[in-house]
Order: structure tokens, then C-alpha cells, then sequence
């Protein structure tokens, strides 16, 4: 009986063995566990964070047009458009938003086919200044054929067209009651 015991022990021994090395490898190579909230589709679209803007003026196709500066106190100063009321509370959901949109997908689109996605007339050109006085002129073309959950967007500069969700259209619309038409000496 003894005899049994100790052909047992090690058969027990190697299995623990085992247990205890896959253990260590799931721990070390598996790292830590996922965040529960689950990653972001895409790639953040602008490397800015709301509090690094410091301008914003956007124009339309049909000749709207809004611009605004932060004052040294964080206040919003509008340099052309309406001084409505709750006008901070939409340049500043309009800044959060754009700045926490990622990206959906891209891919490189000759110039000759920037008609076909809107961009070669945009319905709005949104640019943004940060900090250190670096522009970021985005385009905003037409929206996604798919139920219209997406719009094409890309940086004035060139590089890829870019879907970002519909989430910009609605900011540009919450934002547009502040939109005036554009001072022909401003152009």
C-alpha cells in the first residue's frame, strides 16, 4: 500500500509542477487583465486634449461663419458670430467633442476623388488653435452612406480621408446658432 502512495506522490508532484509553470507564464506573458469598458475603435483624431485650444472659428460652404479666442481668465471671447446665450456651454461641448473623437477608419484617396467623399468643397473648414499658436484645419466633408452614422473628414495639409463618428455633425449643428454670415473683409 505504501508502495502505491509513493507511485502516486509523483505523478501528483509533476501535475503541480506543471500547474505552478503555466501559472507563471499566464502571469507574466498575459499581463495585466482588460479594462471593462473595452478599448476605443480607433485612433484618437487630434493629439489635443479640450483644455489645449485656445481658438476656434469655423466656416461653412454656404458663407457661416464663427470664430472665437480664450481670454487669459478661460473666458470665450467671440470674435465674429452671436453672443448668445449659453454660448460657452456649446464652444466648450463642441471642443470636448472634437477633441475625444477617434478615429473610425482611413485610407489614402487621390485629389482627383476628394469630390466623391465631399472634401473637395467641405461643408465646414473647423480650425483649431492650441497653446503654442499650432493650427489644425480640418475639413468636413459628407456623411457616411451607411445610415449616416459616420462623415469624411481630413486635414487641410493632405494624408488620408478619415470617418469620424456623427457626433462632429451634431456638435457643428448644436454649435451653428452662434454661426453668422462671413464679413467679406474677414475672407
Amino acid at each position: 500500500m505504501e508502495e502505491k502512495t509513493e507511485k502516486l506522490k509523483k505523478p501528483i508532484l509533476i501535475a503541480a509542477v506543471l500547474f505552478s509553470v503555466l501559472l507563471i507564464f499566464y502571469l507574466v506573458f498575459e499581463g495585466e487583465t482588460p479594462d471593462q469598458g473595452g478599448p476605443l475603435q480607433g485612433e484618437r483624431f487630434l493629439p489635443l486634449k479640450a483644455a489645449d485650444i485656445h481658438g476656434v472659428q469655423v466656416t461653412t460652404r454656404e458663407g457661416l461663419a464663427f470664430h472665437c479666442v480664450k481670454d487669459t481668465d478661460g473666458s470665450w471671447n467671440i470674435v465674429e458670430g452671436e453672443k448668445g446665450k449659453k454660448a460657452a456651454e456649446k464652444i466648450n461641448d463642441f471642443i470636448e467633442a472634437v477633441t475625444n473623437l477617434t478615429e473610425i477608419d482611413h485610407f489614402p484617396v487621390h485629389s482627383a476623388m476628394l469630390s466623391q467623399y465631399g472634401l473637395q468643397e467641405p461643408t465646414a473648414r473647423i480650425t483649431l488653435t492650441d497653446l503654442t499658436q499650432k493650427t489644425y484645419q480640418i475639413l468636413v466633408g459628407d456623411k457616411t452612406p451607411s445610415a449616416s452614422t459616420g462623415v469624411y473628414v481630413m486635414f487641410s495639409d493632405g494624408g488620408p480621408v478619415i470617418i469620424l463618428g456623427a457626433v462632429l455633425n451634431w456638435e457643428l449643428y448644436k454649435l451653428s446658432s452662434l454661426f453668422v454670415f462671413q464679413d467679406p473683409q474677414q475672407k
